[in-house]
């Protein structure tokens, strides 16, 4: 019996031995202070990261992991973390804090950068860990053009970094991190397909232009789901190019809503469709859910849905807007805006805007085959009465809608 049991600890620990060694072999971990980081927010460690990511994209066996380890602070500027790499997956796991240059000046110079930490062409990519980016935005947004009491004046900042973004790096995972005070835009998916964003959050001040929380850019097959976004400009903005996107189970304010668009600008041809806003929470918002392009623009908005949405305290609840920065009354062109369904949509509409549903079509192409189920829309104050305001918007009501939809022309 000892002997029995004897064997069967010795088969144990080599089992578990062997366990080990697969584990160690197959994630083989690169940690960012092994190549000369510092990690105390002060000294510039961009080299250090370079270095490590060098040896992680490189590596062979396994899923090579950076680590950027817990209780540590990491200044890095303008950063590409360049694919493609050896292995099939690459995991980056954030734990501590990476920070921006706290000044433009700091940024050695390059004032029109456009992007501070990308991923190019690294597939298979998944970026997690917990930990924070901090962009440090505050002297860019007042230096900003997009400023109020800077707006155009000349030597002001017509561009801004963003935080960190994905290019080209398809069947990847961003999950688990939160991203705060970019400059500009805090997440940007360019040029790729089949990507998850998990679990996120995004976090600037009300007042701080331009800072979307999470922008698309031509792109397919795109999952945002259980992430917060409180910034100053659009909490989710579907740019050109972009299908198959799907928005699920988010928090959405303050910030300008969730918004398709803008489309268009500058008579460019749009090509959107099949994106799907399902059990967003929008709370204080300027915007709701929001499709807008720019007069004279050219292609196709279709196969859109908002559905299960609540709104507390929100400025303009559901609105389409193709008329978006117009200056003149004449139209020439528009983007074709059809098949788009609201369904089940309910809340309080801010008082500063009495109209808690605007379709605000082209007047040379109307937008059709809207469809609109169950929406409940109440002031905040019982007082006052909301407004439906439509101008050459064709579709249908089943049901009930509140404020009613009387200016809406039939398919």
């Amino acid at each position: 019996m000892k002997i029995f049991f004897s064997i069967a600890l010795f088969l144990l620990a080599v089992s578990v031995n062997s366990e080990s060694a697969i584990e160690r072999r197959t994630i083989p971990a690169f940690n960012v202070l092994n190549f000369g980081a510092i990690g105390d927010g002060i000294h510039d460690d961009t080299r250090a990261f370079l270095n490590a990511w060098h040896a992680t994209c490189t590596a062979a066996t396994g899923t090579p992991t950076l680590v950027v380890p817990k209780g540590m602070s990491f200044l890095l500027r303008s950063i590409d973390f360049a694919g493609p790499c050896t292995a099939k997956n690459i995991i980056v796991q954030i734990a501590g804090t990476i920070v921006a240059p706290i000044s433009p000046k700091e940024w050695g110079g390059a004032v029109t950068i456009r992007k501070w930490i990308s991923f190019k062409k690294v597939h298979g990519l998944i970026v997690e860990g917990g930990g924070v980016i901090n962009g440090r935005g505050k002297l860019w947004w007042e230096n900003s053009c997009s400023s109020d009491h800077l707006r155009n004046r000349p030597g002001c900042s017509k561009h801004q970094p963003h935080a960190i973004n994905f290019v080209k790096t398809s069947n990847g995972f961003l999950k688990d991190i939160t991203v705060r005070n970019s400059p500009m835009f805090h997440v940007t998916l360019l040029d790729l397909n089949n990507f998850e964003v998990q679990n996120i959050r995004v976090d600037s001040p009300e007042n701080s232009p331009n800072t979307d929380g999470l922008h698309t850019q031509n792109v397919k097959h795109v999952n945002i789901t259980n992430s917060a976004f409180r910034s100053g400009d659009d909490c989710v903005s579907i740019g050109n190019s972009s299908s198959h996107v799907y928005i699920r189970d988010c928090h959405c304010g303050p910030g300008h809503g969730v918004s398709i668009g803008s489309l268009g600008e500058d008579g460019h041809l749009a090509e959107v469709n099949n994106i799907h806003v399902e059990r967003v929470n929008f709370y204080g918002t300027m915007n709701g859910v929001r499709i807008k392009t720019w007069q004279d623009g050219k292609g196709e908005c279709h196969s859109v849905s908002f559905k299960n949405c609540n709104f507390t305290n929100v400025m303009n609840p559901l609105i389409i807007d193709q008329h978006y920065f117009s200056k003149s009354p004449k139209e020439v062109s528009a983007v074709k805006i059809f098949n788009i369904t609201y369904e089940d949509l309910k809340g309080t509409v801010d008082l500063r805007t009495p109209s808690a549903i605007s379709l605000r079509c082209s007047n040379l192409v109307a937008c059709t085959g809207l469809r609109f189920r169950n929406i409940r829309f109440k002031p905040t104050e019982l007082t006052t009465n909301l407004i439906s305001t439509c101008n050459n918007a064709r579709g249908k009501v089943v049901g009930r809608t509140d404020p009613p939809l009387r200016c809406l022309i039939g398919k």
